[in-house]
């Protein structure tokens, strides 16, 4: 069975600049909602996502409920249509590394993961060897990635038991 992916516009940016973006292309059926297409082509200086990433129309109902959330200001709108857009095809994986989208898309029973999840799974998964995830994770802290370094620090611990 194929994993349904909806990701929003920041892991597609960072995994991008970081040059890991095909490490998405391994998840499964990625989709992204309109919004977001707008939004990365914007932010890449209008790089347009690869054909393997489909983008999708939101229905009606899903439409108003992203409109809701980002009234309220709780989350911004990329954020708020691919998680109403995970919600109507009840993926499988939402990814974000937006901290509020992720607690928030947690509260309605999503499973989310952001770009260095991304990357741990891939080296758990042997889409990519250690090396490389060294290298795409100092690719991801260099990118618009904001990521601290208490992060970090565990990403590698976590490559390091990964690997072991």
């Amino acid at each position: 069975m194929t994993r349904l992916v909806v990701c929003d516009t920041g892991p597609l940016l960072h995994l991008s600049e970081a040059g890991a973006l095909h490490l998405l292309q391994s998840t499964g059926k990625v989709l992204i909602p309109d919004l977001v297409a707008e939004e990365f082509e914007q932010n890449a200086q209008g790089w347009k996502p690869p054909q393997w990433i489909t983008i999708k129309e939101m229905d009606k109902d899903a439409g108003k409920q992203a409109d809701n959330w980002r009234a309220t200001g709780i989350i911004d709108p990329g954020e708020a249509h691919a998680i109403a857009l995970a919600v109507q095809l009840n993926a499988d994986w939402l990814l974000t590394d937006d901290a509020k989208a992720r607690q928030f898309a947690e509260t309605l029973g999503l499973e989310v993961h952001g770009s260095i999840g991304l990357l741990l799974w891939s080296l758990g998964e042997g889409f990519i060897q250690k090396d490389q995830a060294y290298n795409l994770l100092d690719g991801l802290a260099h990118s618009s990635l904001w990521v601290s370094e208490r992060v970090l620090d565990k990403a590698r611990q976590t490559i390091e038991l990964l690997s072991a």
